[in-house]
């Protein structure tokens, strides 16, 4: 009964929203952009391009770090106006409508007004598109049970540990996000884990290793599908990589995993999607340097 509400709610959003904020989003006929929805400092809430999907491929889009840059100005006029409107999704299922508010002296003409039912804070982000989306799927976004948050440490402290970080640091683990999840089109769960360790090495320098792994659930055991670890030898040299959402961005019914990789001063949203064999994950589109930095 509560996902058949949850199914409602969502349903009624779509309806009901473009036209509460006045104005309803048109379909772009050279394909349909996609971006990030997250929480900027003070609560406000933004989005960022990604990139569009055109003829079944993931395209790039100008990253508006050159002002005077024409195509950016095109992709602003198109699809960053005051008042545009954009469906949300959380998990790969329906979860609300963003609209663009006018230029903000901190932010930009990027911060959005969302209304929908994903709560959008820290870690925990969404997706916005112009794509048409399936209003059947239920998200299957959720916290990880007790059982699958221990196996995740267990897995873990074994990959920092072969990544070579000392044993008396494993303890000291933090778990930036954990996510559990079905990415389609598998019918089993997947967990999908962001871990970070602090090392002090001296007075005057902290290195932060981190690691990111998508893992399927084997009874009480999880099989890595993708890992991704960098152990860092400089305060200047971390990155982290942490997950944005999941999403058939082809509309092929295969859910891809969009992640940002975050470097010292600046980032990249990049999208993974199982190989052919179906028991693993590549990447599959990486965005141009973003920050302006």
């Amino acid at each position: 009964m509560g996902r058949l509400i949850l199914w409602i709610c969502s349903a009624t959003l779509l309806i009901v929203l473009p036209w509460a904020f006045g104005q309803s989003q048109q379909a772009k006929p050279n394909g349909s952009v996609w971006f990030v929805l997250e929480e900027e400092p003070r609560g406000k809430l933004s989005i960022d391009p990604i990139g569009k999907v055109v003829d079944g491929k993931i395209v790039r889009v100008p990253t508006g770090c050159d002002a005077d840059d024409p195509e950016y100005k095109k992709f602003e006029a198109a699809y960053l106006q005051p008042g545009q409107t954009y469906s949300v999704t959380f998990g790969g299922a329906p979860a609300g409508i963003v609209a663009l508010r006018r230029s903000d002296p901190n932010f930009g003409s990027s911060v959005v007004e969302y209304d929908g039912i994903a709560k959008i804070r820290g870690h925990v982000r969404a997706l916005a598109t112009d794509a048409q989306i399936g209003q059947s799927r239920i998200s299957p976004r959720q916290a990880p049970t007790a059982p699958e948050r221990a196996a995740a440490l267990k897995l873990a402290r074994q990959i920092f540990e072969k990544a070579g970080i000392a044993p008396e640091l494993l303890a000291n683990i933090t778990v930036e996000n954990l996510t559990r999840t079905f990415l389609a089109p598998s019918q089993t769960s997947s967990v999908i884990g962001s871990f970070s360790i602090v090392q002090a090495r001296s007075e005057d320098e902290t290195l932060v290793h981190h690691l990111f792994f998508i893992a399927a659930s084997r009874g009480q055991e999880l099989e890595p599908e993708f890992t991704w670890n960098k152990i860092a030898s400089s305060e200047t040299d971390s990155e982290a990589l942490n997950l944005i959402d999941q999403a058939s961005l082809l509309a092929d019914g295969q859910d891809e995993v969009i992640a940002v990789l975050g470097y010292y001063e600046n980032y990249r949203y990049r999208v993974y999607r199982r190989s052919k064999d179906g028991a693993h994950w590549e990447q599959v589109f990486e965005t141009e340097t973003l920050g302006c930095l």
